[in-house]
């Protein structure tokens, strides 16, 4: 998963970037970075919606709650 940091990096590694597609879920950072909540999750995903703002010549398209894949509810035992 991306961070805002992964954001600001993409967006100075590619500075033509016209579209930004980004789909993700709670799952994918908990598995990731310990101790994560979903607090942290909605700030983290509302910075990136902030920053993204920003950015006037890049389309940027963020799914932030995308359904649990079958591999995530393996790792997490359910």
């Amino acid at each position: 998963p991306l961070s805002i940091q992964g954001f600001y990096d993409v967006l100075r590694l590619f500075p033509n970037l016209h579209q930004f597609e980004y789909a993700t879920n709670f799952y994918t950072f908990d598995n990731q970075f310990e101790g994560v909540t979903a607090e942290m999750f909605e700030a983290e995903r509302a910075a990136v919606a902030a920053f993204m703002e920003t950015q006037k010549k890049v389309q940027y398209s963020g799914q932030w709650n995308e359904p649990i894949t079958t591999e995530q509810r393996l790792m997490a035992g359910m």
